[in-house]
């Protein structure tokens, strides 16, 4: 089972519409949160990021997920929004693309974890831009098998 693959993952309004929800991961964030496994009980996670803009409009985003129990890992995200508010791309430990749409505040994410669950995310920005609520949901055969639910946090 992934970790909270996504944690701090994607496009939330921290700037001006004009530059688009992508800019919320611009910089520094950090999401600190709990994983709850079907059967297993609950742990904490947390992450570290930093994002940038790169040609094409492509959200980079670089993570270390630190999850209890578990040695800390790295991921690398790159995402773009289309003009039709379409996300895609992919991230280094997911079997397949990352698909999803963003509608108003909130980005809901799908994407295949290399480990076999699929995962269906909503990140939701809070008022005022500095934060956002996260929740995640690992299924497989369309039983859930864990959750993660955090809070992500600029830094810059």
């Amino acid at each position: 089972m992934p970790g909270p693959a996504l944690l701090s993952l994607l496009f939330l309004l921290q700037a001006p519409a004009a530059q688009g929800p992508e800019h919320f991961f611009v910089g520094h964030t950090e999401s600190t949160g709990s994983v709850s496994v079907v059967m297993s009980g609950r742990h904490a996670v947390r992450d570290h990021s930093r994002g940038r803009i790169e040609r094409g409009n492509i959200l980079v985003l670089d993570q270390n997920v630190e999850e209890q129990g578990k040695p800390a890992r790295n991921r690398t995200w790159r995402l773009r929004r289309t003009a039709d508010n379409r996300i895609s791309g992919t991230i280094s430990d997911a079997r397949g693309p990352v698909t999803g749409d963003v509608s108003g505040n909130v980005i809901h994410l799908r994407y295949q974890s290399a480990e076999g669950p699929a995962v269906e995310q909503w990140i939701a920005l809070a008022p005022g831009g500095r934060f956002a609520q996260n929740r995640m949901v690992f299924r497989r055969f369309g039983v859930t098998l864990a959750t993660v639910d955090s809070v992500i946090r600029r830094l810059d």
